[in-house]
């Protein structure tokens, strides 16, 4: 199977990149950070766009299907309502090592249980039948933990520090493993990052990934 490259430009601009926002930025303290500036966002969806598009790579590999990512949509939000609905599954990524806090990312259940049918050796094609138990959300955790080692590694890449995560925890419509962090949900800025996933031709939809304004201020002011 054909694995396309996932990179858009050359980690090496990005850190130039960050390397100009930590300058542009260096007199700001975090008391001051209240709000997400439009070139803050715009670096998080850089960083977003190499550390999925690498997982997808890795989501390539596993599930034996070509995968591909677009270029993300990069939005600053006070609420995302995908938080609340039943046909999403939300992915706590938990950062233990390099930066100090979560993100999480969203899938639809739909796309989520075809991931897990070819996890379990199945061709994704059907999966009307499906429902979500311990298997499949296993299956879908597994899924998710191979991923999130890939962002992990690109994270440390680009942030020029160890950086490790923690198990990725799930909730969705059978079961809640987490409280969604306060921080997501309590009117301060959050950057959406919106990306148009495919797998081969299961897949045709969204992933999405939320930071909190923590986690923006912690990428933005570390040196590379």
């Amino acid at each position: 199977y054909e694995i396309p490259l996932r990179l858009v430009g050359s980690e090496m601009c990005i850190r130039d990149r960050y390397m100009l926002g930590n300058r542009y930025h260096s007199h700001m303290e975090d008391k001051i950070m209240q709000n997400i500036s439009r070139e803050n966002a715009d670096i998080i969806g850089e960083v977003a766009n190499i550390c999925i598009g690498n997982a997808a790579t890795t989501l390539s590999m596993i599930l034996q299907k070509p995968t591909n990512i677009t270029t993300p949509i990069v939005e600053v939000l006070k609420k995302e309502d995908a938080l609340d609905h039943d046909d999403r599954i939300l992915i706590k990524v938990p950062y233990t090592k390099g930066l100090d806090g979560t993100n999480l990312l969203i899938i639809k259940l739909n796309d989520a249980l075809v991931i897990a049918n070819l996890m379990m050796g199945g061709n994704g094609s059907n999966v009307s039948d499906m429902t979500l138990d311990e298997i499949t959300l296993s299956a879908i955790s597994e899924a998710m933990n191979q991923m999130c080692g890939t962002i992990a590694t690109s994270m440390s890449s680009l942030l020029n520090e160890p950086t490790d995560i923690g198990f990725p925890l799930i909730n969705s419509s059978y079961q809640k493993t987490f409280d969604i962090p306060d921080e997501l949900c309590n009117g301060t800025d959050i950057v959406k990052v919106t990306f148009r996933l495919t797998v081969g031709d299961l897949i045709d939809s969204d992933l999405l990934q939320l930071y909190p304004i923590s986690i923006v201020k912690q990428i933005i002011k570390q040196e590379v």
